[in-house]
């Protein structure tokens, strides 16, 4: 059963309550830097009778400001509210939402310990906005809001803009603007900015693969225009910015031309029927591509090519533009289970020393001849030395089916041939020598072949002269002996009397030629040295004397040779 409430008691809270109210009225200053008015609690003694017992209950005054002041922008927390800055306290859901961006009146109700107060929060905006002016460009006949002329606005409370006067948007060239900033607290300042108004377009947007622009597409208004770019000579099948620089009524202005490609590409597409396994590229779909810019394919997905049977891809076409046409075609794959067929081998004969072509008159076949892989493993063969060796022709198609063939290589011991030299020798003559030369002139013209067509080895083989003709003439190598004989056949031929000269056996050997073009005997030596000698028509004393000077490089046995000029 509920207990009733003695008539002491009730009489104690109704005097408790008209000193709290009595106390709400009354002002303070100030306190802890906020302009505040401050309630005085006063502690009154209570008795609350709960059943048989009785106690006494501090009730708790005085706590918390009952006005607060605070400029726009401060965050305001529920304990500035209380006199104690140590003390705690919370916002009563009955509260006003605070917001301080917003001058204003709040009513909030704080509680702190046992009890709920009331207070006013007064936000005040007592500072003026601050801004950043900005430069506008327009083009003649575009207007702007005022907004458009300040930027990083600074203040608690929201800033309209507005024109101290508004700027006359019809007039072209450059003018001063007077801008006016007002928060929510009425506080104003002023700014200047600068408009200027184009008689130009800021950026022209030209599709590519147009004609070229005229100038009324650039100019707003003017009476006399003209470029000062070369406007026929920019590429418009490639997308990209072009600074295009033009005058109007005197004045010089720079206008951004945009080339952009806004249409997709045209394109056409086949079926294909393949085989498993073998990568397949989106190029083998394209039938044909047609777009003003370069075109790249890719698959939206990229087809499985492990799977035998019919599947759908999407082809994608895309221009430098970025524009995309997507094409869709059918791809069947079937398993490549056949190998290749090699056709055409057969053994092989060739002489010492010569190269060999092991593939010419061999052909290779298969149903899938895409990546068909076909080569020789001549790794036996050795072509410097006389044998049969075995050779073997693998071919392989992209699915690993494989076919091999035998054959045999002859490498046959090469005969040297004097007539055979001869021949290679006039075909040499007829090159370099012509009916009106004197002999001298042809012993010249046999020098300058040797020295430019005979690269030197540092050995060779000695005692066949026909054999290191040849190499000087067929393979165009060699040391002195090959120089000096195949000098030995160009004379022979030309109709000039030589004779082969060798130096007296040493730690080195070399060769060269003794000449008569009718005069008497004269050394020749188109072996190329190290300082360069142009040996040509010599008389003994000009070789011996070289020679002294170069170790003995020609010392003979003069006994042995006719007597040299």
């Amino acid at each position: 059963m509920r207990e009733q409430i003695p008539e002491e008691e009730k009489k104690a809270r109704e005097e408790e309550k008209k000193m709290q109210e009595e106390e709400e009225t009354r002002e303070e200053g100030a306190a802890g830097g906020k302009s505040r008015k401050r309630l005085f609690w006063l502690a009154l003694p209570a008795v609350i009778l709960i059943g048989c017992a009785a106690a006494f209950v501090l009730y708790e005054n005085n706590r918390v400001y009952r006005e607060c002041y605070v400029e726009a922008g401060v965050e305001v927390m529920p304990r500035d509210f209380l006199k104690d800055p140590e003390g705690e306290a919370a916002f009563a859901p009955e509260s006003d939402a605070i917001d301080p961006s917003w001058p204003g009146e709040y009513h909030v109700r704080i509680k702190a310990g046992y009890f709920t107060h009331n207070s006013t929060l007064y936000i005040t905006d007592s500072i003026a906005p601050q801004g950043t002016p900005v430069r506008v460009n327009l083009e003649l006949g575009e207007e702007c809001e005022a907004d458009a002329f300040v930027k990083d606005i600074v203040d608690a409370t929201r800033v309209e803009v507005s024109y101290g006067e508004k700027p006359d948007f019809a007039k072209p060239g450059e003018q001063k603007v007077c801008l006016v900033l007002t928060d929510q607290g009425d506080n104003r300042s002023e700014l200047e900015a600068e408009l200027y108004i184009s008689q130009v377009v800021e950026e022209l947007f030209v599709e590519a693969g147009s004609a070229p622009p005229e100038i009324s597409d650039f100019v707003i208004e003017g009476e006399d225009a003209r470029f000062r770019t070369d406007i026929a000579s920019v590429d418009y099948t490639r997308p990209g910015d072009k600074k295009v620089s033009l005058q109007v009524d005197g004045v010089d202005y720079q206008v951004t031309m945009h080339i952009v490609d806004t249409v997709p590409p045209a394109l056409e597409v086949k079926d294909l029927e393949s085989f498993t396994l073998l990568p397949r590229q989106a190029e083998d779909f394209v039938v044909s591509a047609e777009d003003v810019t370069d075109v790249t394919f890719s698959f939206r997905q990229e087809p499985d090519v492990t799977l035998p049977g019919e599947q759908t891809v999407e082809i994608i076409a895309s221009d430098q533009g970025g524009n995309e046409t997507v094409k869709e075609a059918r791809l069947t794959l079937q398993t490549d289970e056949e190998a290749p067929v090699i056709s055409g081998v057969s053994d092989l004969s060739v002489l010492v020393g010569s190269s060999i072509s092991y593939k010419k008159n061999v052909t290779v076949t298969d149903n899938c001849p895409e990546r068909l892989s076909f080569t020789v493993d001549n790794s036996a063969v050795n072509l410097s030395v006389e044998g049969v060796y075995p050779i073997t022709y693998i071919a392989r198609d992209y699915a690993g089916n494989e076919t091999t063939a035998e054959a045999n290589v002859t490498v046959r011991p090469r005969v040297y041939d004097e007539n055979e030299v001869y021949a290679m020798a006039d075909a040499v003559l007829a090159r370099i020598i012509t009916p009106e030369m004197s002999p001298l002139d042809k012993v010249h013209a046999i020098y300058n072949y040797n020295r430019s067509h005979i690269s030197y080895l540092s050995h060779s083989e000695k005692g066949n002269w026909v054999r290191a003709a040849y190499e000087g003439l067929a393979d165009g190598k060699g040391d002195c002996y090959v120089y000096a004989c195949t000098a030995k056949a160009l004379l022979t031929r030309a109709g000039i009397a030589n004779m082969d000269i060798a130096k007296i056996p040493s730690r080195t050997s070399h060769f060269w030629n003794l000449v008569d073009i009718g005069e008497g005997w004269y050394h020749f030596d188109t072996t190329p040295r190290k300082d360069h000698p142009t040996i040509i028509m010599w008389s003994e004393a000009q070789l011996m004397e070289y020679s002294a000077i170069h170790y003995g490089s020609h010392n003979y046995d003069h006994s042995l040779y006719p007597q040299v000029n």
